[in-house]
C-alpha cells in the first residue's frame, strides 16, 4: 500500500533544515540592508556638503547655523542679514528684514506670517526634503523649533555660527579661510542622549573661537547609528565633499568611549582638529578608524 503524506520525523527534519538555512541567511541579509542604508546616508551627506560648498564659494561664507531674530537687537540682525544675503535677489520669499522670521536654521527657515518650513539658503528655492533625513532616522524627533526634517547636524563650532555661542567668531567661516577642506567636517549623523541634534560641536571647548556652555558642548555629538558591534559607525561629510565612516567614539574632553551608551552618541575625535581650528584644518589630530 502506497504511503500518503509525511511522517512527523520528516516534517521536523524539514523544519529544522529550513531553520538552519534561515539562520545562516538572516545575518547576511541584515548586513546587506545596513550597508545599503549607510551608503544612502553617505550619498545624502555628500549632497549636503556640495550644497554648502557651492553656497560658500558663491557668497564667500558658509551658511548660518541657527538664529532666533527676535532675541537680538536691530543692528545685530541687520549685520547678519547683510552677510547672509548680500544680494537681495537671493533673499527668501522676498523677505526684507530678519524680523520677518520666527525661526531660522541652516537647513530650513520659517517666517512669522506662516507655519510652513522653507528650504535653507544654501538650497535655493527647491530641494527634496529627504536630503535632510538619514534613512535610519526617519522617525526621530527634532530639537529645533519642531522642524520635521531630521537626522543630520552641521559644524557650528567653527563653520556655521549659531546663536548662544559667545566667542570671538561672530559670523560663519569664509570659504577662503579653510586651508585644507579635506580635513574639516561639515555635516554628520547627529544625535545626543535626548534624540537628534542639528548643531555639531567640537570635542573640547575652545574659548578663543567658541564659548558654548558645557551642556551645549556635550549635546552636540554624533549618532553612531549604522551597523552594530565593532562595525557600528557614523557617517561624516567634509568641506571638500567626500564622506568618511567613523567607528571609534570619544567622550567630551577626548577620552575614548561613549558620551551616552544607551543612544550610542559620542564625538568623532579626541581633539578639535577635525572640526576646524589651528588653521581651519591644518594639523588635524583625529584618529583614523577604518
Amino acid at each position: 500500500m502506497k504511503r500518503q503524506g509525511f511522517t512527523l520525523f520528516e516534517l521536523l527534519l524539514v523544519i529544522g533544515i529550513v531553520g538552519i538555512v534561515a539562520a545562516a541567511l538572516i545575518p547576511g541579509m541584515m548586513e546587506a540592508k545596513e550597508s545599503a542604508l549607510s551608503a544612502l546616508c553617505a550619498s545624502r551627506l555628500r549632497n549636503l556638503s556640495q550644497h554648502a560648498i557651492s553656497y560658500a564659494m558663491s557668497e564667500g561664507y558658509f551658511p548660518w547655523g541657527g538664529i532666533d531674530p527676535l532675541m537680538h537687537d536691530a543692528n545685530y540682525c541687520a549685520s547678519h542679514w547683510r552677510l547672509q544675503w548680500p544680494r537681495e535677489s537671493h533673499r527668501p520669499a522676498g523677505a526684507k528684514t530678519w524680523m520677518e522670521f520666527s525661526s531660522f536654521c541652516w537647513d530650513f527657515y520659517r517666517k512669522s506670517s506662516d507655519a510652513v518650513w522653507h528650504p535653507g539658503v544654501m538650497f535655493g528655492t527647491e530641494m527634496h526634503s529627504q536630503i535632510l533625513g538619514c534613512p535610519k532616522c526617519s522617525n526621530c524627533s527634532d530639537n529645533w523649533d519642531g522642524n520635521p526634517f531630521t537626522g543630520y547636524n552641521y559644524n557650528v563650532a567653527y563653520i556655521g555660527y549659531v546663536e548662544g555661542d559667545a566667542g570671538k567668531r561672530r559670523y560663519p567661516t569664509s570659504w577662503d579661510t579653510i586651508k585644507y577642506p579635506e580635513k574639516v567636517v561639515l555635516f554628520g549623523d547627529g544625535g545626543y542622549s535626548g534624540g537628534v541634534n542639528k548643531f555639531m560641536r567640537a570635542t573640547n571647548q575652545d574659548r578663543q573661537w567658541d564659548a558654548s556652555s558645557a551642556s551645549l558642548r556635550k549635546a552636540g555629538t554624533q549618532a553612531f547609528r549604522h551597523g552594530w558591534g565593532r562595525r557600528r559607525h557614523c557617517n561624516m561629510s567634509f568641506a571638500d565633499g567626500h564622506v568618511e565612516k567613523f567607528y571609534t567614539p570619544y567622550k567630551a574632553g577626548g577620552k575614548q568611549g561613549w558620551q551616552d551608551e544607551t543612544t550610542h552618541t559620542a564625538f568623532i575625535s579626541s581633539g578639535n582638529g577635525i572640526y576646524g581650528p589651528r588653521g581651519w584644518g591644518e594639523g588635524d589630530n583625529y584618529t583614523e578608524n577604518k
